[in-house]
């Protein structure tokens, strides 16, 4: 009998908080203004690992899922700076933000909460998810794509979101009528089922 693989968070306890989801459109807001958000106090952390490719939005820091949790104490160090400098604001992030990156953003948010209860302090992090993930992101546009560091065109095709199909007019001269969308819809499911 073969035993199935289990996935790589299996044996960690899963988070029992789940990060507010951060929209790009505010992070654009802030590259815009600021530049680098480093310096206004927001970390992105990129949790890819094997599809760790493309590039990356500026100035992020990758700690990849598989081995975050064990590094969750220095991340948070590093969130308590050196007193006049610190991290106030720490947004993850994977391929679409619908895994790795709102587990890891879980755990951490879990993290910070117990340690400010241990320490008797405030909770000085507020911890995201950012909502559509690099995809998201790039699928933004150039406006969004101007901010990141390594970008490569081509991988990105792949996650190209599809044109929308245009629908045909009635001809009224030889009052032949469209394929109705129901089977126009049929058809962009096939060809879906066929790039899989």
């Amino acid at each position: 009998m073969v035993q199935e693989e289990q996935p790589w968070w299996a044996s960690l306890p899963p988070p029992v908080q789940t990060a507010p989801l951060y929209k790009k459109e505010n992070l654009l807001r802030q590259y815009a203004i600021i530049g680098d958000i480093l310096n206004a106090g927001t970390l992105l952390i990129d949790v890819r690992r094997t599809d760790y490719e493309g590039g990356a939005i500026r100035g992020s820091l990758n700690m990849p899922a598989q081995s975050f949790y064990l590094n969750m104490p220095t991340l948070y160090r590093l969130c308590q700076g050196d007193g006049s400098s610190v991290i106030t604001r720490v947004m993850f992030y994977c391929g679409s933000s619908s895994g790795r990156g709102p587990r890891c953003a879980g755990w951490f948010a879990d993290y910070v909460k117990a340690r400010a209860a241990q320490e008797e302090t405030p909770e000085l992090t507020q911890v995201f998810t950012l909502e559509g993930g690099i995809k998201g992101w790039v699928n933004g546009g150039p406006e969004y794509i101007h901010f990141m560091d390594g970008f490569v065109e081509d991988y990105w095709k792949q996650f190209a979101e599809p044109p929308p199909v245009a629908k045909r007019a009635i001809d009224a001269n030889t009052e032949a009528a469209t394929p109705a969308p129901e089977a126009a819809g049929d058809q962009s499911t096939k060809r879906q089922k066929s790039e899989a």
